[in-house]
C-alpha cells in the first residue's frame, strides 16, 4: 500500500524548493497589497512575513487573529519584550496543537505594509509548526476582537492590535477588507495557493463588489467569518434547515455557516451528508470515521445557496481518494464529514472556497471601521463545463493512484490526512512522475556541484565551518494565561 501522506508531503517539498511569496501586482493605491501563497501540505497556505528585515514562512490563517513564529534563527533583539506572555491553543481537545512564548513588540512587514511596533508571541518549541515544510509560524487575519495577544495587551502601553487592524489604521480613509482566491492543482486538485489581497479586488474578479453584501453574524462573543446559508441544491433538489439555533439569528430554512480557509473539507450536520450521498449506489456511512465511503466514480451535483444565488461546487471536489490498497484497488470517501461545529451549524473550508472568490470586510471590527462587517461571493464555477469535464478529470485521477501504488508499502489515510482529487484532465501521473524525476535529477546535480566546490574551498582554507541551528523541542499540553483565557480554533483536522 502507497502512503499517500508521506507522498504528498514529498511533493510539497519539491513545491516549496521552487516557490516563492511575494507582492505580484500593485494599484495605484500605496496601502493595496496582493500577494501569492502557496500551500505546503494540502493545509498550510505560507507567505513572508519579514520580522526587522529577516524573513520568515508563515501560514495565513482566517479563522485565528494572532501573529506567532517559532525560528531559532531569526535574531529577535531588535524586538521589546513586553513582560506579558501569550498562549493560543488550536483544534479540538485531544487534536490540539500549541504556540506559547513572551509577547514581543517590533518591526513587522507583509507585503507592501510594514509595522514599526507590532506585537507577535515568540513561541519557542511550537507543535503547530512544520519545519519540515519551512512552516514557522501563523499570521492570523481575523478580528483584532478575537486576538489573545490584543487581550493580554490591554491593560498595558502596548498597543496588541493585529497586524491586519495595524495596516488598515495607516489608511483610515481606504477599504479594510481582505480576498481570498484559491488556485487548484492541476493534478491532485488539492489548494495548490492562491492570491491573497489587502484593500483591492483581483481584476479578473472585480464583480464580486458588486455582489450582495452578507451580512456576518455571530452566536458568541468571538467573530467569525460566518454568514446565513438558505440550503443546498443536490442533482436538482432542494435541501435546507435544521440549525440547531432559533429564529434569534437564523430564519426558517437557515443554517449557519462560517467561511473558513483552514479546513480542506466541509464539516456539517448530518442532514446535509445524507443528501449529497445517502442516494448514491454503494454510499455507506463510516460511523468510526464520521463521513461516507463511496465509490470511486461517484459524480453529484451539488451547489450551496446564500440568499438567492446559486455557488456550484465542481463535481471533483465532492470525493476524495482515501486509500490504495497494494493490489492497487482505492477507497474514496465523500469530502462533506459529518461533525458538530460548535457555535456553527456548517464549516465550509477549501472544498467550497476553492468554486467561489472572497472578499472579507471588516466593517467596525477594523479600529477605522464604522459600517457592519460582510462577506462578499462570487461564483467561479460553470457547473455544466465542470460536470462535462469530470468522468475524463476522474479517470485521470484513479489511474494515477494505481499507477502510484504499484511497489510501494505503506498504511491507510484517514480522515485527518484527507487528500482531495486532481480536477484537470488535461494532466497525467505520467507527467507528475516525469517531472519528479527531472527535479530529483537536478537537485542531484546542484547537491554534487556544491559538494564539489565545498571541497575545493575547504582545501584552500582552515577556517571554513558552519553553525548548526539549535535542536528545537516539542511543546507540551498548552497552559492559559494568567486571566484563564483561551483561544480555540477548529483546523484543518476535525
Amino acid at each position: 500500500m502507497i502512503d499517500l501522506t508521506s507522498l504528498f508531503t514529498f511533493i510539497s517539498l519539491l513545491d516549496i524548493a521552487f516557490a516563492f511569496s511575494v507582492p505580484f501586482s500593485r494599484s495605484d493605491t500605496p496601502s493595496s497589497t496582493s500577494i501569492n501563497f502557496t500551500n505546503a501540505d494540502g493545509f498550510a497556505y505560507l507567505v513572508t512575513v519579514e520580522f526587522d528585515g529577516q524573513p520568515v514562512q508563515v501560514q495565513l490563517d482566517t479563522g485565528s487573529s494572532d501573529l506567532w513564529i517559532d525560528s531559532p534563527g531569526i535574531n529577535l533583539t531588535p524586538f521589546a519584550n513586553t513582560g506579558r506572555n501569550g498562549t493560543i491553543l488550536y483544534g479540538p481537545d485531544g487534536h490540539r496543537t500549541v504556540a506559547g512564548g513572551p509577547i514581543l513588540v517590533g518591526p513587522v512587514q507583509f507585503g507592501d505594509f510594514k509595522v514599526d511596533k507590532q506585537a507577535f508571541i515568540s513561541a519557542p518549541g511550537s507543535n503547530a509548526t512544520q519545519p519540515s515544510l519551512n512552516q514557522l509560524g501563523i499570521l492570523g487575519v481575523a478580528p483584532t476582537t478575537g486576538s489573545q495577544v490584543a487581550h493580554t495587551l490591554k491593560n498595558t502601553s502596548y498597543n496588541g492590535r493585529t497586524f491586519l487592524d495595524n495596516a488598515f489604521m495607516m489608511y483610515p480613509e481606504e477599504p479594510n477588507y481582505i480576498t481570498f482566491m484559491l488556485s487548484r492543482d492541476p493534478v491532485y486538485g488539492t489548494t495548490s495557493g492562491g492570491t491573497f489581497t489587502i484593500g483591492e479586488v483581483a481584476t479578473e474578479f472585480a464583480a464580486i463588489t458588486n455582489t450582495p453584501q452578507r451580512k456576518v453574524l455571530s452566536t458568541t462573543s468571538f467573530p467569525r467569518w460566518a454568514t446565513t446559508m438558505d440550503g443546498i441544491i443536490v442533482n436538482g433538489k432542494t435541501y435546507s434547515g435544521h440549525s440547531k439555533f432559533n429564529s434569534t439569528f437564523v430564519s426558517a430554512g437557515q443554517t449557519i455557516a462560517l467561511l473558513d480557509s483552514g479546513t480542506s473539507y466541509a464539516l456539517a450536520p448530518r442532514f446535509y451528508a445524507d443528501a449529497i450521498f445517502k442516494d448514491v449506489p454503494g454510499a455507506v456511512f463510516n460511523m468510526t470515521q464520521s463521513m461516507y465511503t463511496v465509490p470511486c466514480d461517484t459524480k453529484v451535483n451539488v451547489s450551496f445557496v446564500f440568499g438567492k444565488d446559486e455557488y456550484p461546487v465542481n463535481p471533483i471536489d465532492i470525493v476524495s481518494v482515501t486509500h490504495v490498497s497494494n493490489s492497487g484497488d482505492l477507497t474514496c470517501s465523500g469530502l462533506f464529514l459529518v461533525a458538530d461545529a460548535g457555535d456553527l451549524d456548517i464549516i465550509l473550508g477549501d472544498t467550497f472556497l476553492r468554486n467561489a472568490y472572497a472578499l472579507f470586510d471588516f466593517g467596525r471590527w477594523a479600529t477605522p471601521g464604522t459600517s457592519d462587517p460582510f462577506v462578499q461571493l462570487l461564483s467561479t464555477t460553470n457547473q455544466a463545463q465542470a460536470w462535462n469535464d469530470f468522468d475524463a478529470a476522474n479517470a485521470v485521477r484513479l489511474d494515477s493512484f494505481k499507477k502510484l501504488s504499484k511497489g510501494s508499502s505503506g498504511g491507510n489515510t484517514t480522515k485527518d490526512d484527507v487528500i482531495p482529487s486532481p480536477a484537470s484532465p488535461e494532466s497525467s501521473d505520467s507527467d507528475l512522475l516525469r517531472n519528479s524525476y527531472i527535479i530529483i535529477g537536478l537537485l542531484v546535480g546542484v547537491i554534487v556541484l556544491l559538494l564539489v566546490l565545498f571541497a575545493l574551498v575547504a582545501r584552500g582554507s582552515k577556517n571554513v565551518g558552519y553553525k548548526p541551528l539549535p535542536n528545537v523541542s516539542r511543546a507540551g499540553p498548552g497552559i492559559l494565561d494568567d486571566e484563564g483565557y483561551e483561544k480555540s480554533y477548529t483546523d484543518s483536522a476535525p
